[in-house]
């Protein structure tokens, strides 16, 4: 027998059957308010279902969601030794930076500064002609780089079950530290050729630099989370925040695009969000809608095939600047050359030679003043700036692997 703490009453501690007899649980106690505005949430969200989704929409622009450090990769690859050298010797030490002064050391797993002996020996005896070019951008400026890389090459070695050969990089002049890794083509060990997945390149590249970002520095501040949150509706890319203007509150897409001083478009939006407004200027700044209506709220005109030259501002960023230098084309009929297309011609209005900096590919530009259109075509080779002018045929021919590359004549 023993007295309950709840009740004051006796009770035994076992019954017939052995068993143990507990005392009555006590009552939660709950705030009445707080369980009437919780139900009357509830009832206001079954009948207007779209405010739960502002609701988390709004909690998970700037990473809400995930604490996680940011880190931006961007990989490419060259496929002769010309170019794979000069990456190593030119780009990655910055030597054809005249305003660099200081200029970086390449460094890998045994070295903080390779020897010139070691980059002489890989470029005599280990080089190959294809080499994977990443580069590697954190969002804090607080993560000791060649860590991040090192940590990086092994988890990618890991992953693929390849030995690799490589060397890194730091850069520091842009005003956002990143790195420089380049990696042969060639398992060190076995010899046997390397290739990155599509899936490696999309998802799990980036994955694991946050990852390791993370662990070295510790998650997000609440206070890099904000000033992401605030930066997202200007970014010149796709983001959730384009997913959302797509996908809830009224957007519509026309049966027929419609014209507008010349251009094409393909839906309209109206919204009060104050995000999705931030956003939608955002657009007409980038050329990629106009404000159709100023009436409260304004209506919005999206430009035919927004989202695609959306997501090619993202992946290519010369895209946009390109769209404001046509010479005899309306910026509104840039297209994004792609395989699909087929054969396609015009001058060469445009050359863009990749830096690894400011410039992420090499492209050239294409009008066609006839048809009234013109291609951005992202290239493996570089042109030069005599080729200004000059009129080319672009199509796509498939390689030994079957990948569909673009193959340029000029006449």
């Amino acid at each position: 027998m023993h007295k309950d703490s709840i009740t004051g009453t006796e009770v035994i501690d076992y019954d017939f059957f052995g068993k143990k007899i507990y005392p009555p649980r006590k009552i939660k106690q709950t705030d009445a308010g707080k369980e009437i505005a919780a139900l009357l949430r509830e009832l206001d969200y079954m009948f207007y279902p779209g405010r739960r989704e502002k609701k988390e929409f709004h909690s998970r622009v700037g990473g809400g969601i995930s604490r996680k450090q940011p880190c931006m990769v961007k990989l490419y690859y060259t496929d002769n030794k010309v170019s794979h050298k000069e990456f190593l010797r030119r780009y990655m030490t910055q030597e054809n930076k005249k305003s660099v002064t200081d200029k970086p050391e390449l460094f890998n797993y045994e070295y903080d500064e390779v020897p010139e002996s070691v980059i002489v020996d890989y470029e005599e005896n280990k080089m190959v002609d294809l080499g994977f070019k990443f580069i590697i951008s954190p969002e804090s400026q607080k993560i000791p780089m060649k860590e991040l890389v090192r940590q990086y090459v092994h988890n990618l070695e890991k992953i693929t079950g390849h030995k690799f050969t490589w060397f890194g990089a730091v850069h520091t002049d842009t005003g956002q530290i990143h790195a420089h890794l380049l990696i042969n083509g060639v398992d060190k060990v076995t010899v046997e050729e390397i290739r990155f997945g599509r899936e490696i390149v999309k998802e799990v590249a980036r994955n694991i630099a946050s990852n390791i970002s993370t662990n070295l520095v510790g998650p997000r501040s609440a206070e890099a989370i904000e000033i992401a949150r605030k930066k997202l509706p200007y970014a010149k890319r796709w983001t959730l925040i384009d997913d959302h203007i797509t996908k809830y509150g009224y957007y519509r897409e026309f049966e027929n695009t419609r014209m507008v001083s010349g251009s094409e478009f393909e839906a309209e939006k109206t919204t009060t969000d104050d995000i999705e407004l931030i956003r939608l200027n955002t657009l007409v700044e980038m050329g990629l809608a106009i404000v159709y209506r100023k009436e409260n709220p304004p209506k919005y005109y999206l430009e035919k095939g927004w989202k695609d030259k959306l997501k090619a501002v993202g992946r290519y960023n010369t895209y946009l600047e390109v769209r404001n230098r046509l010479r005899f084309t309306p910026f509104y009929n840039l297209e994004l050359y792609n395989g699909s297309m087929g054969q396609v011609e015009g001058v060469v209005s445009q050359v863009y030679n990749m830096d690894d900096e400011n410039i992420w590919n090499n492209a050239i530009v294409i009008e066609n003043k006839k048809l009234n259109k013109a291609w951005y075509v992202p290239t493996r080779i570089k042109l030069k700036d005599e080729d200004l002018g000059k009129f080319i045929t672009v199509k796509a021919e498939k390689n030994q692997k079957g990948v569909l590359r673009p193959f340029i004549t000029i006449h």
